[in-house]
């Protein structure tokens, strides 16, 4: 049987586990909202949609403009409904299933369905709202600093713990740093995941066209020195489906108890 102290180390890892989680899906979700035919943008990070939001407004792109439109108040919105809807329980067993399954669900039913029946402004709007609810309710519940939802903030720590740690030879802070660091990787992987799926997806769809003699081509889209092929039909995302519902629902068994009677961690 578990300690009260053996217990409160085990949360701890949960609460962990459950933050590098977060983090990998959310640099998967980037890669592959990046990758998708009509969204072909970051989808949690704020400041560049600020930016082609107004360069979208001064070049007349209306369009484009209603779709960053779309991402900012998903996110926005995200973030208040998490807040918001933490009074709804009173044990963190509940916070944590409800608020788990508001960020995975938009993820999940998007490549699955919605990519090829949404308006790109919704679709936004829907993985805003899922990015922005992950934010929140980490802050909320979990009283975290780590900005989950993308790796500016991550990477700015890294810099400011670099010097306290370092330079200045603080301990805490060299603690923190490492932990920083792990955040950038785990956004990094989650997106390096996605790539390797989209590698098998492309290999087995050669492989499917090859076999029935079809000679059709799929689309290249660059991305930084690299050429990525983005898939169109459903037939063709299989394995990056899959793959991202198992990321998506493992977490599902490292959900944290009370760490004491109040149910706050």
């Amino acid at each position: 049987m578990l300690t009260s102290d053996s217990a409160d180390r085990a949360n701890t890892f949960k609460v962990a586990f459950l933050t590098v989680a977060s983090i990998f899906i959310m640099g998967y979700l980037n890669g592959l909202a990046l990758n998708t035919y009509h969204l072909g943008t970051m989808i949690s990070a704020q400041s560049g949609n600020i930016i082609w939001l107004g360069l979208n407004a001064a070049g007349g792109y209306w369009g484009a403009f209603i779709e960053n439109l779309g991402l900012f108040f998903g996110f926005a919105g995200g973030v208040a409904f998490a807040l918001l809807a933490q009074n709804l329980f009173k044990d963190s067993a509940g916070k944590f299933f409800f608020n788990w399954t508001v960020f995975i669900v938009p993820i999940i039913i998007y490549p699955l369905l919605l990519q090829y029946t949404l308006p790109p402004w919704f679709a936004n709007t829907l993985l805003g709202f899922a990015c922005g609810a992950a934010l929140g309710f980490f802050r909320k519940m979990y009283h975290l600093e780590i900005n989950n939802a993308m790796a500016t903030g991550s990477a700015r720590f890294v810099g400011l713990e670099f010097v306290n740690g370092v330079i200045k030879k603080d301990k805490t802070a060299l603690f923190s740093l490492l932990i920083f660091i792990v955040c950038l990787l785990a956004f990094a992987a989650g997106a390096g995941l996605y790539g390797l799926f989209l590698r098998l997806d492309s290999n087995i769809a050669d492989g499917i066209r090859l076999g029935i003699g079809s000679s059709g081509e799929y689309s290249p889209m660059r991305l930084g020195h690299g050429v990525f092929a983005y898939l169109e039909e459903p037939s063709g995302n299989m394995v990056r489906i899959i793959g991202l519902v198992v990321i998506c629902l493992i977490p599902y068994c490292f959900c944290p108890t009370n760490f004491n009677k109040s149910g706050e961690q």
